[in-house]
């Protein structure tokens, strides 16, 4: 949570600001999405919230506050997930699948958010839009180390990891951004084509699994 939001707020018990917050955070997450943030008011989110307007201006200051709010628990959640896999010991492989996954629940954990963000994002005051660009590139960042300790390793081969790398942080978002065309699958499938998708493209074949495949066409 950021300390600048956290200070504006005029009541002094913590634990009751977190509770309101993440009250008026889940009701503006739901409307958010359905109704898009521009077309969401403040009274909107009070009345959904089940909090009284005058209430809500004792927890919140305005919508980019509860947009900031709900990007950092995000992003919370994710980087808890993802430092799970990179402090497990695991070799690269199995850092990258772990990673995918890790992302893929949080991802299907925040539909709503991620939906509304890849709209919304812009209406972000700038200093907090460049502090969510920074949580996001972390992101990216694993992803290029991941993929450059396993070409050093001999086990990957890509020419451009960092592109790669961004595109594996949208790919994990289509869960969310494709979810109408998707709804007939599961989550456990969409990551299973996935990772097919990324390890095939990624783990370096030896020649002679080349000439094996080639022989059977």
């Amino acid at each position: 949570m950021n300390k600048g939001i956290l200070s504006r707020s005029k009541i002094k018990n913590s634990k009751l600001v977190e509770t309101r917050r993440a009250q008026i955070c889940r009701a503006a997450e739901e409307l958010f999405a359905q109704k898009g943030y521009h077309n969401t008011s403040m009274r909107d989110i009070a009345a959904k919230s089940n909090v009284s307007i005058g209430s809500l201006y004792d927890y919140i200051k305005n919508k980019e506050d509860i947009l900031y709010l709900l990007a950092n628990e995000f992003f919370d959640h994710l980087r808890r997930e993802v430092m799970k896999i990179l402090d497990g010991g695991y070799d690269v492989v199995r850092q990258l699948e772990g990673t995918i996954e890790a992302m893929l629940r949080v991802v299907d954990r925040f539909q709503e958010y991620t939906l509304f963000t890849y709209r919304d994002s812009r209406y972000l005051k700038r200093e907090d839009l460049r502090s969510l660009m920074e949580q996001e590139a972390f992101f990216n960042e694993t992803f290029t180390k991941i993929i450059g300790e396993g070409i050093q390793e001999g086990i990957f081969e890509i020419q451009e990891p960092e592109i790669v790398a961004n595109m594996l942080t949208v790919l994990t978002h289509s869960w969310a951004l494709k979810r109408y065309n998707l709804r007939k699958f599961s989550l456990y499938a969409f990551r299973e084509v996935l990772l097919e998708l990324v390890l095939k493209g990624l783990i370096k074949h030896k020649r002679g699994d080349l000439l094996t495949n080639e022989s059977h066409r």
